[in-house]
């Protein structure tokens, strides 16, 4: 992990108060391997994803895809393949970026930006559009609580 994605973790973690939030940083779309029968990747990650905790909130749930470099967006642009599970699983997704790297034109209509300048600072400069999000797959519901367990484990 590179020192400007630790950085963006850092000021998208500062988005996300942990009484409000969960915000599960790499967090595995799944658990076991690839189910192509199923169209499933439990493989792939999501950068970050956080889930709001409040019901009156709806338990609106955000994908983020961190990019540090320009190639590295420009490729994922031309495989809007690789962002389906991350679209399935939030109501919105944002690509998070250093300031300047991506262009607010360059973004694909179901997606936001978020520009960060260090880890303390970042600014929404495209809102993401709202959509409905689908139920979580028992799949990814493990992924969280493999999570949950490991972190607990430690203590």
């Amino acid at each position: 992990m590179t020192q400007d994605t630790k950085m963006i973790l850092k000021a998208l973690r500062c988005r996300h108060p942990e009484r409000e939030w969960a915000f599960f940083e790499e967090l595995r779309a799944g658990t076991g391997y690839r189910n192509v029968a199923a169209g499933l990747n439990p493989e792939q990650r999501f950068d970050a994803w956080a889930i709001n905790l409040y019901p009156s909130r709806n338990f609106v749930r955000i994908a983020y895809e961190i990019k540090v470099s320009r190639s590295d967006f420009l490729k994922e642009i031309k495989h809007p393949e690789k962002r389906t599970q991350a679209l399935q699983m939030s109501n919105q997704f944002y690509f998070v970026a250093p300031v300047g790297l991506i262009k607010a034109s360059e973004l694909p209509p179901e997606a936001g930006l978020i520009e960060v300048k260090d880890e303390w600072e970042s600014r929404m400069k495209v809102r993401a559009p709202v959509r409905e999000a689908v139920d979580p797959t028992w799949q990814f519901f493990a992924s969280i609580a493999r999570r949950m367990q490991s972190l607990e484990s430690r203590i």
